[in-house]
C-alpha cells in the first residue's frame, strides 16, 4: 500500500497499536503526526520512529473537547492538511459493576468515545477538503459483552455504532470504518490481564481462550488499519472489521 504524500494523524501513538500504526504509515511513505498525552511520551515515540520516515510531534490529552480541538488544529497546521485520521487513543478499566463508579466511567468513556468523536469533528473540514478517511479503533468488546468490563464494553460498542452513523452521514466525501481487535500483545494488555501480578500467566490464559491459540500483534492491527485507510478499500464504508482470531465468530 502506497501512502506517499498522505498526511496522517494517529492518536494514542506513543505505544502499542498506535505506535505500530504510525510506524507502518511512515514506512509506506506518509507524514504522520504522532499524538500522545504528554510531550515526554511523544518524544519517546519519535525516538523509536527515528529513521523510518517523517514524523511530527502532536502531544495533547484527547479526553476533553478543548484538548481534542487544540491537538487536531495544531497537527493539521503542522502537516499542512489531513488525509487520514486514526482514532486509537483509549484506556481500559477492569472491575465489577459495583466497582465502576463515576470516576472510573469517565476515565474510560472520555478518551475512548468522547475524544474519538470530537477529534473527528475537529478534523472534518480538512478531511472533507482532501476526500479523506477515518479509521476508529474499537475492540472485540464492542462486538460481544464480557464480565467486569462494563464501561470498556460500553465505550467500544458505542464506537462501532458511531462509526456506522458517521459513515452514512459523511459519505461520499469521507469514509469511516473501524477495527475491532482482540487482546493484543501490548503493555496495556499485560497489565490489564495479569493474574495476581503475573503478566505472563495472564497472557497465557488469554491465548488459551482464542480459537487461534494466540493473541494478536500490534503490527497485525496496524496493517488492517492501513488497508481500511487505503485506496484499495475505497468501497468499504461503515465496516467493523474483527481482528480477533475468531473470538466473536461463534454463538
Amino acid at each position: 500500500m502506497d501512502f506517499n504524500g498522505k498526511k496522517v494523524i494517529v492518536t494514542g501513538a506513543s505505544r502499542g497499536i498506535g505506535l505500530a500504526t504510525a510506524r507502518a504509515f511512515l514506512a509506506a511513505g506518509a507524514t504522520v503526526a504522532v499524538n500522545g498525552r504528554s510531550e515526554a511520551s511523544v518524544a519517546r515515540a519519535l525516538d523509536e520512529l527515528a529513521g523510518v520516515g517523517r514524523a511530527l510531534a502532536a502531544p495533547g490529552d484527547v479526553a476533553s473537547v478543548p484538548g481534542c480541538e487544540a491537538m487536531i488544529g495544531d497537527a493539521i497546521a503542522a502537516l499542512g492538511g489531513l488525509d487520514i485520521l486514526v482514532n486509537n487513543a483509549g484506556t481500559f478499566f477492569r472491575g465489577s459493576i459495583e466497582e465502576t463508579d463515576e470516576a472510573a466511567w469517565d476515565h474510560v468513556l472520555n478518551p475512548n468515545l468522547k475524544g474519538l468523536f470530537f477529534c473527528s469533528r475537529a478534523a472534518l473540514p480538512a478531511l472533507r477538503a482532501s476526500g479523506g478517511s477515518i479509521v476508529n479503533v474499537a475492540s472485540e468488546s464492542g462486538l460481544a459483552g464480557y464480565a467486569e468490563t462494563s464501561a470498556y464494553c460500553a465505550s467500544k460498542g458505542a464506537v462501532v455504532n458511531l462509526t456506522r452513523s458517521m459513515a452514512i452521514e459523511l459519505a461520499p466525501r469521507v469514509r469511516v470504518n473501524c477495527v475491532c481487535p482482540g487482546v493484543v500483545e501490548t503493555d496495556m494488555a499485560r497489565s490489564a490481564f495479569a493474574i495476581a501480578g503475573d503478566e505472563e500467566a495472564g497472557l497465557a490464559q488469554q491465548r488459551s481462550q482464542y480459537p487461534m491459540q494466540r493473541i494478536g500483534t500490534p503490527q497485525e492491527i496496524a496493517e488492517a488499519i492501513l488497508f481500511l485507510a487505503s485506496d484499495e478499500a475505497g468501497f468499504i464504508n461503515g465496516a467493523a472489521l474483527p481482528i480477533e482470531g475468531g473470538a466473536t465468530a461463534g454463538g
